[in-house]
């Protein structure tokens, strides 16, 4: 089956918090000092999103002054022990530039500000920002917050610094970076305890059901049912609940039929996402604490406070923590 027969494969999923959160950036970077670059952190659980805000502000960003096609706005991947020198590689090569080992910090630093101003480059977005404080990494917190202030000092270009939540220990160890970021922009999952976002998390599904109902296949579970089995499986999160969807229409791409017991051959195959996910398609519907339970697995894991509004919410939150 090839990607052009799916356009779920191909087509991202434009819904409320994804709507919502890359807005709120855009907004940032539209505020800024237009002589100076600005810090964003966004943070958030893995899986929740936050590549796709960042591929909408690539897509919508202008060109760069550059002899080939190529955006102001640039996406670069810290590796998993990020040093100095590493920062200023991952820049040059988010670019288009090549490195060598044998490169110095001090070289790729000057030849990453000059490619900047000479392009003209507006954004950088560094993803995995939470490789700067675990374990393996080659610098300090401090020392990794001066280098970024000094990046954004130096050029002017606008940093955005992708990962997960744990990121934020840098931000509040370092007073000089806490006083020049934006707030920490939190893209959270969608909590079943507050009706917007219920509704928000059902739009979600909804497109994802209209993308594989126009390749031809067909959903047996009614909609309400299977909304809330994919919210219990994904903890809230779209591209969880897209993930189960593709591997449903691969597993049934003969029959073209998705029942409860595609989805448990499919959700079988995720078992390691920290949740029982293939548990929530079986005969007997999830209830609500276990659906709020799911929510807050993946608030503690990514080391969030799970916000507790209902008494379904305040049962889940014993039950997650009886497992801690």
């Amino acid at each position: 089956m090839s990607k052009a027969t799916l356009p779920l494969f191909s087509h991202r999923i434009i819904h409320d918090a994804l709507s919502t959160t890359a807005q709120t950036v855009e907004d940032l970077l539209a505020a800024k000092d237009p002589k100076a670059g600005c810090i964003i952190p966004l943070l958030g659980p893995t899986r929740v999103g936050k590549s796709a805000v960042v591929d909408r502000l690539v897509e919508r960003s202008g060109n760069a002054c550059a002899l080939f096609p190529m955006k102001e706005v640039v996406r670069a991947s810290l590796p998993a022990q990020v040093s100095g020198r590493e920062i200023y590689a991952a820049g040059l090569q988010a670019m288009g530039f090549r490195t060598r080992e044998a490169d110095k910090t001090k070289l790729l630093r000057d030849r990453l500000f000059r490619a900047i101003k000479e392009r003209e480059m507006k954004v950088i977005v560094f993803d995995e920002a939470n490789h700067f404080i675990e374990r393996g990494a080659n610098l300090s917190p401090r020392a990794a917050a001066d280098h970024l202030k000094y990046l954004v000092d130096e050029t002017g270009v606008s940093l955005i610094l992708s990962g997960l939540p744990r990121f934020q220990q840098i931000i509040d160890q370092n007073e000089q970076l806490r006083d020049r970021a934006n707030g920490t922009v939190l893209f959270k999952p969608y909590d079943w305890q507050d009706e917007d976002d219920r509704d928000g998390f059902a739009g979600a599904v909804d497109a994802a059901i209209g993308s594989l109902e126009h390749s031809g296949f067909f959903l047996v579970p009614e909609f309400d049912d299977i909304v809330r089995r994919l919210y219990g499986a994904s903890g809230g999160r779209v591209p969880m609940m897209l993930r189960l969807f593709k591997s449903c229409a691969i597993a049934a791409r003969d029959s073209k039929q998705l029942t409860l017991a595609t989805f448990v051959k499919a959700a079988s195959n995720m078992q390691q996402s920290g949740i029982p996910v293939s548990s929530f398609f079986y005969d007997e519907e999830p209830d609500e604490v276990e659906l709020h339970r799911s929510f807050a697995s993946v608030m503690s894991e990514a080391g969030l406070d799970f916000p507790i509004q209902s008494i379904a919410g305040l049962e889940a939150s014993w039950a997650e923590g009886a497992m801690i």
